[in-house]
């Protein structure tokens, strides 16, 4: 697999998820025992490379967030990636101009799981894996439906008259991989936040639920990147593919 970027890569953000077991108190709501002090440590395990730490919850809410975040440490002001902890959960999240999976964001990965497991006193079991990876491309005039149909190579077919002109579509396809893992992939029109443009929005995501032990977390993620890459490369036209590259 080529360990090089595409000059004109279409990817706007990739994001790592880590889950782990936890307890569940008198209420039956899941809870994080370790959190409190793991989250100290963790921050200053982090805090030489990923030195702005942002709390997402203010101090005193009354709520229990589980499996969500709640920290974040950046390089800088909104400087990518960002490292994001919540109860139960770990993230690593990247954008394009920083992206490059074999020099950067693997080990990254693999260093903030170190820190992690360093942090808790607990041995943590690890439940859920997820690597996502999602796209976009502005249409300017190209309609939506044209542009899946032609680069993305999918097409919505109905068997009758519809009421009108389609105007959106939200396609969403779900793939059982030979390790056990689901692939999702889907498809959207929307409005770009950055340029305010019509675009396409499709996003490729791995999922598995089982317990990993640390030494195969290395493992299902390479192979994880393995299939999305593959199934990036084979949706998308030849011709708009090597256009990427140009």
């Amino acid at each position: 697999m080529s360990k090089t970027k595409l000059n004109k890569a279409p990817l706007k953000e990739v994001v790592f998820e880590l889950h782990w077991e936890c307890s569940v108190d008198n209420f039956g709501i899941q809870t994080d025992p370790g959190f409190d002090l793991a989250q100290g440590r963790f921050a200053e395990q982090l805090k030489k490379e990923f030195p702005l730490h942002r709390k997402l919850i203010p101090d005193g809410t009354p709520l229990k967030i589980f499996g969500a975040p709640l920290h974040q440490y950046w390089r800088s002001e909104l400087i990518w990636p960002v490292i994001q902890h919540g109860q139960g959960m770990i993230a690593v999240n990247e954008i394009e101009q920083g992206y490059e999976w074999e020099n950067s964001y693997k080990p990254l990965i693999l260093a903030t799981i170190n820190k992690l497991e360093n942090s808790y006193e607990e041995t943590l079991t690890f439940n859920k894996l997820k690597l996502q990876y999602i796209d976009a491309w502005d249409l300017n005039d190209c309609a939506p439906e044209d542009f899946m149909n032609k680069n993305l190579q999918t097409r919505i077919i109905t068997n009758y008259s519809t009421p009108g002109k389609l105007i959106s579509f939200n396609i969403q396809q779900n793939f059982e991989l030979s390790n056990g893992s689901i692939m999702n992939l889907n498809i959207t029109n929307g409005v770009n936040n950055q340029t305010q443009k019509q675009s396409v929005v499709w996003s490729t995501t791995v999922e598995q639920q089982s317990n990993f032990k640390i030494e195969s977390v290395d493992n299902w993620i390479e192979e994880a990147h393995t299939n999305t890459s593959e199934m990036f490369k084979r949706m998308l036209n030849p011709e708009f593919y090597a256009s990427l590259d140009r």
